[in-house]
This record gives C-alpha cells, structure tokens and sequence, in this order.
C-alpha cells in the first residue's frame, strides 16, 4: 500500500464545533440541575430556574473556555507526521459523518494536550478529499500491518518447530 501524499490545509476552526462546546455542556447542567430538583421535591417554577442558572453559568464557563482556544489552524500531513501549527504529532478519525470530521490529535511532546479539531468539507474547501485520503491511508496502513501479522501468526509462519 501506498503512504498518502503530502497535504496542507490552512483555515477557520468550524464555528459549528464551537457553538457546540458551549451547548453541550449547558444543556447537560441544566438537565443534571432539573433531575437534582425533581428529586428534592422542589416545584416546577424553582427548578425551571434552577436548571436555567445552571445552564448560563456553565455556557459561561464554556464560552470563556473556548475564547481561549485559537481561531484558526494549520493542518498538515508531511508524509510522516501530522502537524498542527507546525508541531508534529498523531491525528486520528474519531467521528466521520461524511461531509465532517472530528479528530483527535495528539502531540509528539509528552506535556501537551491531545486537541480536538474539527474539520468540515466547507470549511476545507479543495483540500477536503486529499485530507481524508491522508487520513484514512495511514489508518488503514496500520490496520494492515497488524492483519498481515496475525494471519501469519495463525498459519504458523515464523514459528520455531
């Protein structure tokens, strides 16, 4: 099999991915807070409430969270590593709806967070197909080594007698 060719891709990080780092974790509150009050026993009104305050506060937190992180990324795939921002590291397909992705990179340095990037086929434009070949090609590579093992494994190949 064949390593994918080098690929480059230079954008916006998807403001859909960050819109839902701000509700998903207030619409978890404010369903934890609801559960809270339904079994305390506390009325509708209070826990209408309650839920609500819960949600702005987290949505705030998160918010604030995602201020922080950058607005744009620099994805590349050297035929040896994946870089993002120019530091080499492992990027992996965790969900793939076809037209977005979800992946999870991880540094090659030991003292940095692994990062969720999220890339869309809008967003990446042109270099959408050549991104998911880089991607999946090098998945798919390790998937084959490990089979060709296993099969010889199973056959008996390069065991003692």
């Amino acid at each position: 099999m064949h390593d994918a060719p080098a690929v480059r891709w230079a954008g916006p990080v998807d403001p859909t991915w960050h819109a839902l780092q701000i509700v998903l974790p207030a619409l978890a509150a404010a369903a934890i807070a609801a559960w809270v009050a339904g079994h305390a026993g506390i009325g509708a009104a209070a826990s209408l409430a309650l839920s609500a305050t819960a949600a702005v506060a987290i949505a705030l937190v998160a918010r604030r969270s995602a201020a922080v992180s950058p607005s744009s990324l620099d994805l590349a795939w050297d035929g040896a590593a994946w870089l993002v921002d120019g530091i080499p590291g492992q990027a992996r397909v965790e969900i793939d709806l076809g037209g977005w992705m979800l992946l999870r990179w991880r540094p090659g340095a030991a003292r940095q967070r692994a990062r969720w990037i999220a890339v869309s086929r809008r967003a990446a434009g042109p270099a959408w197909h050549a991104l998911r070949v880089a991607l999946f090609a090098r998945a798919a590579g390790a998937g084959s080594a490990r089979l060709g093992r296993s099969r010889a494994a199973a056959s008996g190949v390069g065991q003692a007698r």
